[in-house]
């Protein structure tokens, strides 16, 4: 019989997208699949009554689990929620507005059959994503594999619809970290520090949908946090690293963090940043001088 798979979706404030999601769960052509929904939104919130009407038109289905948060507490720990509830062997996750393409599953089982590794705890795949108008805006194409810490303190190689994981890993590093954000990263550092193991279906089989409202946010408080959280945590690992690897993950925290702040207009913060990158890569300095420049005068357009 085929090992059970567990996907969770965490959803919040997205009912209107969550059916999709749904939808492309229901047509994995793997099939010994059982789907946790965890309702982030609230018990007394209006997304929460309109998720139930949604859930409802599933009740023929014995393989989905509903589960309700009574107040908000968070991706982090609504993935956590579902994680505790999980019956399955792997656990993979899809975020509301996100869709699985049909081999998703059976693509990733099938390399966790094939790799020998007994430090194997996650696999990911290639992603394309879509703006609001279907307009396919990028391909994420990673191909890092085996045990590859320093690559991932420095970009984030997989977000969480991407995965497919052991459940047994993700409980024994204790699940995802309440951070604002970066927790699909936390995450596979968390697993590499342990001495797991990740490896890669290089297949398309995840669509991204994005949004422009959260583009426009991506330089909120809650972005900028959870990358200043991250980069601690980093630094705390630097032992595992070489010289010349830690100036290469602080080169690109500083390059992220500059740029976050130049758009949540935090300039002192920016500036510190940038010192930084002048001195290690002067390339990226002027890259980020010139985002800063052209912030200023589209900023002084508008207020003409």
């Amino acid at each position: 019989m085929e090992d059970l798979v567990s996907i969770i979706i965490s959803t919040y404030k997205r009912d209107f997208e969550l059916e999709r999601a749904i939808e492309s769960i229901i047509r994995q052509t793997y099939r010994n699949i059982e789907i946790i929904i965890v309702d982030d939104n609230g018990i007394k919130s209006e997304y929460h009554t309109r998720v139930k009407e949604i859930i409802k038109k599933y009740t023929k289905y014995n393989n989905i689990k509903y589960i309700v948060n009574e107040e908000n507490i968070g991706g982090a720990l609504t993935r956590n929620r579902g994680i505790d509830n999980a019956e399955g062997e792997y656990i993979a996750f899809l975020d509301d507005d996100d869709e699985y393409y049909p081999e998703k599953i059976e693509k990733q089982i099938e390399l966790f059959k094939n790799n020998k590794s007994k430090k194997l705890a996650l696999i990911y795949c290639y992603t394309d994503s879509y703006d609001e108008y279907d307009k396919k805006l990028n391909e994420y194409r990673y191909d890092y594999v085996g045990n590859c810490l320093f690559d991932s303190m420095c970009l984030c190689i997989a977000a969480t619809s991407q995965w497919l994981c052991k459940r047994k890993a993700l409980i024994n590093i204790g699940g995802f970290n309440n951070v604002p954000s970066k927790q699909d990263s936390t995450v596979i550092i968390k697993l590499l520090n342990r001495g797991y193991e990740v490896d890669r279906v290089p297949e398309i089989l995840v669509r991204y949908n994005e949004h422009s409202k959260e583009r426009i946010s991506q330089g909120s408080i809650k972005n900028i946090k959870g990358e200043e959280m991250l980069r601690l945590y980093c630094r705390s690992l630097y032992n595992n690293l070489n010289t010349n690897e830690i100036i290469k993950v602080e080169e690109s925290f500083s390059y992220r963090l500059s740029k976050l702040y130049i758009k949540n207009n935090n300039t002192s913060k920016a500036h510190s940043e940038m010192k930084i990158l002048k001195k290690i890569n002067i390339y990226l300095w002027i890259k980020v001088n010139m985002y800063y420049i052209l912030k200023k005068l589209r900023y002084k357009a508008i207020n003409l």
